[in-house]
């Protein structure tokens, strides 16, 4: 079962150590966790290469207000649930990787005006210029502001 140990818990500081081996979780689920955590807590990650075969993952969480011993605790307690929420996420996302690239691609098209690319193949002419301005758009500010500012008396 993965799980999460806590190294130590030092109440001067308001920190708590905990740590995690490295093939229990992707780095990716533990820097969105720990993300989570940066409005209450300071967050440093640290790699531990010596006691076991592939190291350890060493997440310090210390308070930005004071911490009592048994918050601290919870907040190590919360950090290991995030943990597995961040884990469950990146699951979900991998299994809908696809569905979210099509709804993706399609809210693009939509937003673009449902523009295709034969809506570029029409070679029929329309008879106008990309010069012409029916509706005066075009016109430039001096001059639309100076006819106004010489109307005026």
């Amino acid at each position: 079962m993965a799980q999460h140990t806590v190294e130590s818990v030092d109440t001067a500081a308001h920190r708590v150590t905990l740590a995690l081996e490295v093939g229990m979780y992707p780095i990716e689920v533990l820097y969105g966790a720990a993300y989570v955590f940066i409005d209450r807590c300071f967050v440093l990650l640290d790699k531990d290469e010596g006691q076991s075969k592939g190291g350890r993952y060493l997440v310090h969480l210390r308070g930005k207000t004071d911490f009592s011993e048994k918050e601290l605790l919870d907040l190590s307690g919360e950090f290991g649930n995030e943990l597995l929420s961040q884990a469950l996420r990146r699951k979900i996302v991998k299994q809908n990787q696809k569905i979210i690239e099509e709804i993706t691609t399609q809210a693009i098209a939509g937003a673009a005006g449902g523009t295709l690319p034969t809506d570029f193949l029409d070679s029929s002419d329309d008879g106008m210029d990309f010069l012409d301005d029916p509706l005066g758009i075009a016109v430039p500010w001096e001059d639309k502001f100076k006819k106004k500012s010489a109307e005026q008396p």
